[in-house]
């Protein structure tokens, strides 16, 4: 039998990531400024599920007055702003001169720019996915990168202005893992932000206080159920469901941990 609650929560979380994506692509194709048009959507997908959150809450003691609301905000600017920044500028400048160099010496680039572009953003998506799951992983396994990563895991409930509570070093480290092999192998800029861009809605949704329940969608993209889960205070549930966007690489190394069966 159909759940309609379920069903809502997929149309909810549907809209949100393909509304906020087509909106940007669709103004960066009008000739906006790359800049301007991500930011605002961004603050506009923000306002948004600020809005959800108040409205269909997964817990409503967690929509309470948060002391850690201007720390969340200072994290954001100089932690993940500023550390994304410095990630992407050293990331591109190292490995783009790796791959420019790689091109010239075996007369062309590795990536496959003749498949058709369905195939190769499934490409980019497990190449980004791979990097970012074991840099995920590995700020978990050894307690140097997790005096970083702490930061991340320091709260006590779910909202979407936890999503970018970072360690600067932390999103330096992101960036590397992510998107140097991809740069490495030519990978075309326009390819990517298939992934970067619906990436970076879908952390607002998945650390949202929204009661959003994805049914078998969880199964394959990294939801708030699965997220939860990794955010939990149990660190059995704590170390697992560490991917970004999908579910692929947790299920393939043994650290997935079924949302739809498990309570955080």
């Amino acid at each position: 039998m159909l759940d309609t609650k379920i069903l809502k929560s997929q149309l909810i979380f549907i809209a949100i990531l393909a509304g906020a994506t087509f909106s940007v692509f669709s103004l960066l194709r009008a000739g906006y400024s790359a800049v301007l048009v991500v930011n605002f959507v961004a603050l506009t997908i923000f306002v948004f599920v600020l809005f959800l959150e108040k409205v269909m809450p997964f817990k409503k003691t967690w929509n309470e007055k948060d002391p850690q609301t201007l720390n969340d905000i200072g994290h954001t600017l100089f932690g993940t702003g500023l550390g994304a920044a410095v990630g992407d500028f050293v990331t591109k400048l190292v490995f783009s001169t790796i791959a420019l160099c790689l091109s010239q010496k075996v007369g062309m680039t590795i990536w496959p720019t003749q498949w058709p572009l369905f195939f190769q953003i499934i490409l980019v998506y497990l190449i980004a996915e791979l990097g970012r799951y074991w840099q995920h992983r590995l700020m978990h396994l050894h307690p140097k990168l997790w005096q970083y990563h702490r930061l991340h895991h320091s709260i006590d409930r779910m909202g979407v202005l936890k999503t970018s509570r970072s360690h600067i070093m932390e999103r330096i480290f992101q960036q590397v893992f992510m998107f140097s092999c991809l740069l490495v192998i030519g990978t075309p800029t326009d390819v990517m932000l298939y992934y970067i861009i619906p990436n970076s809605f879908l952390g607002m949704i998945d650390h949202s206080n929204i009661d959003l329940k994805l049914g078998y969608l969880e199964y394959i993209i990294m939801g708030p159920g699965g997220h939860r889960l990794h955010h939990s205070q149990d660190m059995i549930h704590g170390n697992s469901n560490f991917g970004s966007a999908l579910m692929f690489w947790d299920m393939i190394f043994g650290t997935f941990i079924n949302p739809l069966k498990t309570t955080p």
